[in-house]
């Protein structure tokens, strides 16, 4: 029996044997893949500079004997309505005097409260600002227009 079993084993050896291992002929098979070439890199873009943004400028600021923010900023305003100019700026101050509609005022400064602190007869008062609009650039002359469009006159040839 032990022959018998050392036998099957021998015998099972020599079956399996030959097909676990790689043979040569016309079964085999090599396949050749062809090599992928590295693409380069792209370049890398300059960076573009950042504009630098423009300065804002710096205007000083004062406060109002009532404690409001005035920034000194000067403008010119035309009044829409007849207006009030007060003491200080607030509905509450003091009436200093009113002008009519369509009057012209320069600025001096905006309150932080909306209120416009204008010159007016060499005295510093304030106007609220639903009622003093920024005026609009003034318009060429008439005169200066017509100077502008008029064709220059051409000499003629003497003969």
């Amino acid at each position: 029996m032990k022959r018998a079993g050392i036998l099957a084993l021998i015998l099972g050896a020599v079956i399996c044997l030959p097909g676990c291992g790689f043979s040569e002929g016309a079964g085999a098979t090599v396949t050749v893949v062809r090599e992928t070439p590295t693409p380069t890199p792209t370049p890398t873009p300059e960076a573009t500079p950042t504009p630098e943004p423009t300065p804002v400028p710096e205007y000083p600021t004062e406060q109002t004997a009532s404690g409001v923010v005035v920034t000194k900023i000067p403008g010119t305003y035309t009044t829409s309505t007849d207006v009030n100019l007060r003491a200080d700026a607030s509905a509450d101050a003091a009436l200093v005097t009113g002008v009519t509609a369509g009057t012209q005022l320069t600025g001096t400064g905006v309150c932080d409260n909306g209120w416009i602190q204008v010159e007016y007869n060499g005295q510093v008062v304030y106007g609220s600002g639903d009622y003093l609009l920024p005026a609009a650039p003034a318009e060429a002359a008439p005169a200066d227009q017509a100077a502008a469009e008029a064709p220059a006159a051409e000499a003629a040839p003497a003969a």
